[in-house]
């Protein structure tokens, strides 16, 4: 076990390495501008994140203390993992062997960046411990039910797939449980419902931000496509690694009237059944399965002590790829990537500084860029409030609400991208003129366009129109309390 934990502490050291010199992520930057503007909700997801950033800003505003955040995430859900395997009765010694294998897995590797998911795999699998130890521990099933509900409705404020882990559970209760955890449901349903009610009042008097973008503008309809299916089991077999889905497969130790397997079924089935059906039609992406990762692998637990040792081995060698690769990207050159057709934003993440000294010389109030990813990293590195603006994106419009496009009308913009705007373009259309320089940072391209005389009744036809009828077509069911976009442009 010694030598086993020597392997691990060298992981993190080159975790560290990792989260101090990957430049920030443009979600990252995208959920420190949610703090750096506190709301009750955002446009995109529940607000967790934002809070728990805008908290952490009280110590420190970097990025690389944020991922210390996440670092630590993963060395609890890694705990979690213990405790659930030794609650069930599972060796003690081979349950921390399992959750060191999670520690020593890719997806600690892939946990570095501190978003939304993040804070949803943490405070999923404590509401998860919590709720088990309520169910086991009788005695003290009232402190434990109420902090399994403040968990998990911290869980359900990180982001809506925990919705899926909530009836998971409850499903799992009722079947397994039964009535004597009758009480223990009640406590924990009436304080998740206070997080849920929330959320609700947020949407109700927010355009039903989270509801529109969530199920419906993210959910347009698609058509199936068999590389859909391929990337779902690709992400299944990743995720749990070839060789652990084939030591599962293999070894069967395990019965199914067993609590935990009951467990692990109830849990992962209602969520993988639910990507399947998506995945005939949308692309799932790979974080959306983080929140159930650690309960396939409580798994391990009926692995023999041979595999255990192998799993181990190959995870950590599969680790150190995944480290290779990330290292090599972060320090190879970055001339390297000059002929690429994305060295521009290659740039625009690893020489931000100075950009931001170019742009020092342009008022804050009139500086836009054209997506939520510059906007946001600019926003960032450049302490200024820079807002998106001319997007039709069903992504990071977080600006929609902070900027009230009226207040532009006949003013000169400037407007930074890094393609050429065309002059036979929707933004060319808006202005009453547009010139536009170069700007060039270590060979990069960004051009700096000035949009004189902004004209607000065509930017209303090409965009605000537009937007009004993709992301705020809300449906008559749903009753309306406030809507800032409805109540500035179309009242």
């Amino acid at each position: 076990m010694i030598n086993k934990i020597k392997l691990i502490l060298i992981i993190f050291i080159f975790k560290f390495i990792i989260l101090a010199t990957l430049p920030i992520t443009g979600d990252e930057a995208y959920f420190v501008k949610w703090a750096d503007h506190l709301s009750a909700g955002y446009y995109d997801h529940p607000p967790m994140v934002g809070w728990l950033i805008y908290f952490m800003n009280f110590i420190s505003d970097s990025f690389i203390f944020y991922r210390i955040f996440a670092f630590i995430s993963t060395l609890v859900v890694a705990y979690v993992i213990y405790k659930i395997l030794e609650l069930y009765k599972i060796d003690k010694i081979k349950s921390q062997f399992i959750a060191l294998i999670f520690l020593v897995s890719p997806i600690d590797i892939l946990m570095t960046l501190f978003t939304n998911d993040t804070a949803l795999v943490l405070f999923g699998a404590m509401g998860t411990l919590f709720l088990l130890y309520s169910f086991e521990y009788t005695k003290y099933y009232i402190r434990y039910s109420i902090l399994a509900g403040i968990f998990l409705g911290f869980s359900f404020l990180s982001k809506y797939f925990a919705g899926f882990l909530l009836v998971s559970l409850l499903l799992f209760a009722l079947f397994v449980y039964g009535k004597k955890v009758f009480k223990n449901i009640l406590i924990v349903t009436l304080v998740v419902s206070v997080f849920i009610a929330q959320n609700l009042y947020f949407n109700y008097n927010s355009c039903w931000n989270n509801i529109m973008f969530n199920f419906f503008a993210r959910t347009a309809s698609d058509s199936f496509h068999i590389s859909y299916l391929e990337v779902y089991f690709g992400f299944i077999i990743y995720l749990i690694s070839p060789w652990g889905l084939y030591f599962i497969i293999k070894d069967r130790r395990y019965k199914i009237d067993q609590k935990l397997v009951k467990l692990i079924w109830f849990v992962l089935i209602l969520a993988l059944a639910i990507f399947f059906k998506v995945s005939l039609t949308h692309r799932v992406g790979l974080h959306w399965f983080l929140l159930f990762i650690p309960f396939g692998f409580l798994l391990f637990a009926y692995l023999t002590q041979e595999h255990l040792d192998k799993l181990f081995r190959y995870n950590f060698i599969w680790s150190l790829v995944h480290i290779v690769l990330m290292l090599t990207i972060i320090f190879i050159p970055k001339s390297y990537f000059s002929n690429n057709k994305q060295y521009s934003n290659i740039i625009l993440f690893t020489q931000t500084p100075k950009i931001c000294k170019a742009l020092d010389q342009y008022d804050p109030k009139k500086l836009f860029a054209t997506g939520y990813t510059p906007a946001a990293v600019l926003s960032y590195h450049c302490k200024k409030d820079i807002k998106m603006l001319f997007n039709n994106s069903k992504f990071g419009r977080l600006d929609d609400k902070l900027l009230d496009v009226r207040t532009l009308k006949d003013q000169d913009l400037v407007l930074i991208r890094t393609k050429k705007i065309s002059q036979t373009s929707d933004i060319a259309k808006v202005c009453q003129e547009l010139d536009t320089q170069i700007l060039e940072i270590d060979d990069a391209k960004f051009y700096i366009s000035r949009c004189k005389k902004f004209d607000y009744k065509k930017y209303k036809q090409y965009y605000l129109d537009v937007q009004k009828k993709k992301f705020y077509n809300i449906p008559k069911w749903l009753p309306i309390g406030k809507c800032y976009f409805f109540n500035r442009y179309y009242q």
